[in-house]
């Protein structure tokens, strides 16, 4: 195996590992959520907003941490826009502190979604026409190839091929070829163990 792909191999560990850590700190740290609201119950109405700010500042930070966590285990670049969007948000509902704050969180927001809607962050996964990176979400390839491949097996192509292989007791190899339901998955290239270039074609539109 080459030395570039235990190094990336030992990158995703690293950062399942570290998402691993991420969701234990979030649960661990959902357990403040009932002590803010004791306080907030116990505080009258007319002192309680801080104590509210503080609870809904810390809300956001958790759900910002499951995010962070889904970032690193899929690896898209939808899934780190999710992420500037929540953070952008506890930002703007809890630390602003004038209208400046508001307005340029405001910007930020609508900035990500003009991305999204207009240069639409999974498309970066398609290289050319039918070939696509293998990290690329089966959902997104489903969109746009208007294909039928399933969705429960594995959340990326390029993970999916590399179940159905190994259910298959078949090895991965350049040239390789699976057949799900409507759809041809063939590998175009690999770095030792890890697969780099896919080719995904409906089957009703090839060639016959």
């Amino acid at each position: 195996m080459k030395i570039s792909s235990r190094i990336a191999k030992t990158i995703i560990i690293l950062e399942s590992v570290l998402a691993f850590f991420v969701i234990l700190g979030v649960i661990v740290g959902s357990v403040d959520i009932l002590r803010y609201l004791k306080i907030i119950y116990e505080t009258p109405p007319t002192e309680s907003f801080p104590i509210v700010q503080a609870f809904l500042g810390h809300i956001l930070a958790l759900v910002i941490g499951l995010e962070l966590a889904v970032m690193l285990i899929k690896h898209t670049p939808a899934s780190v826009i999710e992420v500037l969007l929540y953070a952008i948000a506890r930002k703007m509902l809890i630390d602003s502190k004038n209208m400046l704050d508001i307005v340029l969180g405001i910007l930020a927001v609508g900035g990500l979604f003009y991305i999204n809607k207009h240069f639409e962050p999974a498309k970066t996964f398609f290289i050319d026409a039918n070939i696509v990176n293998p990290a690329m979400l089966i959902g997104d390839l489903n969109k746009k190839l208007h294909t039928n491949i399933p969705e429960n097996i594995a959340n990326t192509i390029g993970g999916l091929v590399v179940k159905l292989c190994k259910e298959g007791q078949c090895g991965l190899s350049e040239g390789k070829s699976i057949r799900v339901n409507d759809a041809e998955i063939t590998i175009l290239s690999m770095d030792g163990e890890l697969i780099r270039e896919l080719k995904v074609v409906k089957c009703d539109e090839k060639d016959e």
